[in-house]
């Protein structure tokens, strides 16, 4: 255990969100536990399990029925419904995570680490003097006007004139997004005695005290209008010894030839999209042998070739597989990165477009339509295993990420940095 050179006795780390939105909080709340603070998890309930076995105390954030409803149906994970619902969510997290707060920790002895909407952290800075450091998981969550990300639906095109890029950018937020997450966050504050606040998404999720973005520099340089207090920390990587993989799935890795593909919409996703049983048919069509990785009931038929399963930990499946076919979270392919594995994309909605316009541009990934077909397909996998010049740009990341070293414990630093 490392010994603690700052005042701070407690640690409260907060995350909302799916599991791939909790589990890089869960590495910090582990790094801090390992440098001597008393910390807690609060999450939502579904995740206790992600610091079992751990120094790290888990806590319900609060508001899991609502966690349910909204990420176990289909809308969330849509483009047009997407941040609606989500906020629902994270407004009802906002309100119980806050009363969790007052009731189990002082501002005097504890230090606040919170993921992009865990705004609960964000009031308890402003009203009660929490220390308080945001985590941004993906670059999207910066809302630049100067340098916009890519949006889910209607992203606006990077050679238009910078004039124009910055009105529809500020237009988006006042007519779009401000009356969504304002609609959550300003009537709460105003019960709080705080004023109204605009530009909730481009300024005020970012804790003036430190923004930790965790993802390197080279993925997404700062633009000019990015919070003067974010440091880059770098992917967070998983803690301690990988998970081993269950018996059935080390014995379909073993038992046959080819290559082995992984396919998985996300597992928080509850209803399997169409595009995963395209590629997976494309996939065998190829001599390949396919892993589908998904929370979906509904069934893709196991058999010698397919093998369908509801979690598996990427940190040990990954290295022994050829190809990654996803959703474009963040975590996965950071994963995928560290690995050192081709992949293609096929985003829908949140972070997800930006994220695989960032890696294609890199010539890192493939970003497939959902509605792709089979010429789209056998192009993006001649890519995969046909490009003699994609292995030494996979192994140049490799290194990078490497030399980065582990963002978890970079934020946990710049945690305890702020006073």
């Amino acid at each position: 255990m490392k010994t603690p050179l700052h005042s701070y006795r407690r640690a409260a780390v907060l995350a909302v969100g799916s599991g791939g939105d909790v589990a890089p909080l869960a590495a910090v709340a582990e790094r801090l536990a390992a440098r001597g603070l008393q910390t807690t998890l609060l999450a939502p309930q579904r995740y206790a399990g992600l610091v079992q076995a751990t120094d790290v105390t888990f806590a319900s954030i609060g508001a899991d029925d609502t966690f349910s409803q909204v990420f176990d149906a289909a809308d969330v994970w849509t483009a047009r419904h997407g941040l609606a619902d989500s906020w629902r969510y994270y407004g009802a997290a906002m309100r119980s995570g806050l009363a969790a707060l007052r009731r189990g920790w002082q501002p005097a002895d504890t230090v606040l680490v919170s993921s992009s909407f865990a705004v609960a952290a964000r009031l308890a800075q402003e009203c009660d003097g929490f220390a308080n450091t945001t985590v941004h998981l993906s670059p999207s969550l910066m809302l630049s006007r100067v340098r916009p990300p890519r949006w889910p639906a209607h992203s606006i095109p990077p050679g238009w004139p910078q004039w124009l890029q910055q009105g529809l950018v500020a237009a988006a937020e006042r007519w779009g997004i401000d009356p969504v997450i304002g609609a959550q966050v300003n009537p709460f504050r105003a019960e709080l005695g705080l004023p109204p606040q605009r530009r909730l998404f481009s300024q005020w999720i970012h804790s003036p005290q430190r923004v930790a973005y965790a993802f390197p520099e080279w993925l997404a340089p700062a633009a000019s209008d990015w919070p003067l207090a974010g440091v880059f920390a770098g992917f967070p990587q998983p803690s301690g010894v990988p998970r081993p993989l269950s018996g059935e799935v080390e014995a379909f890795l073993r038992g046959g030839d080819g290559p082995v593909v992984v396919v998985t919409a996300g597992t928080a996703v509850a209803v399997r999209p169409a595009w995963v049983a395209r590629v997976t048919a494309f996939a065998l069509a190829q001599g390949a042998r396919v892993i589908v990785v998904e929370a979906d009931t509904g069934s893709i038929p196991t058999s010698g070739s397919v093998l369908r399963v509801r979690f598996a930990p990427f940190e040990s499946l990954l290295p022994r597989v050829q190809l990654v076919v996803h959703h474009g979270g963040i975590g996965t392919a950071a994963e995928a990165l560290r690995t050192g594995i081709a992949q293609w994309l096929v985003p829908t909605c949140h972070d997800q477009p930006d994220n695989a316009d960032r890696l294609q541009r890199m010539g890192l990934a493939r970003t497939l339509a959902p509605e792709a077909g089979p010429q789209a397909l056998a192009q993006a996998w001649q890519w995969a295993l046909g490009d003699t010049t994609l292995a030494s740009r996979l192994n140049a990341v490799q290194s990078r990420m490497l030399a980065d070293g582990d963002g978890a414990d970079r934020i946990a630093e710049l945690a305890l940095a702020v006073s």
